[in-house]
């Protein structure tokens, strides 16, 4: 009897032990979340036009622009510009702190996570722009090439 009551007390344990071990779970995407425009950073004016480097409000340039991105790998979102309304949506993919944001008319955007910065943020890659801008020494327009970078926050 001693002999059965100790079996059933082992088997008893183990059970126990066994059921409190937690089954690992997959650890969170840190791109699953909402994320807002925070600011539109322009690099590469040179010359005269060097002081527009700098990060600059959405609002400078009439844009903004938020998206969620959703645990079930599809996104939706909203672009305002110059008083129109667009949502979009697609899926996503994201590898090695790189994400892809691609809509369903095939369009392709590109980020990537940065998240030593408080809150975190994801930076799109530049894009190259072009402008005739009025050179503030000579007061003659010219034509001046510079990079934009969204610069979106987690919400």
């Amino acid at each position: 009897m001693k002999r059965l009551l100790l079996m059933l007390s082992l088997v008893i344990t183990a059970f126990v032990l066994d059921s409190c071990t937690k089954s690992k779970d997959p650890e969170p995407v840190p791109v699953v979340g909402s994320w807002k425009l925070d600011r539109i950073r322009t690099s590469g004016f040179t010359g005269a036009f060097a002081n527009l480097n700098g990060d600059n409000d959405p609002g400078v340039f009439d844009y903004q622009d938020s998206f969620t991105v959703k645990a079930d790998k599809s996104f939706t979102g909203t672009v305002r510009n110059s008083g129109r309304v667009i949502d979009y949506k697609g899926n996503w993919e994201f590898t090695n702190n790189e994400l892809s944001l691609k809509d369903e008319q095939g369009n392709e955007d590109k980020y990537t996570l940065d998240n030593t910065a408080t809150p975190v943020q994801l930076l799109s890659q530049a894009i190259a722009q072009e402008d005739s801008l009025r050179n503030p020494t000579t007061g003659a327009a010219q034509l001046v090439r510079y990079n934009l970078q969204l610069v979106y926050t987690k919400q």
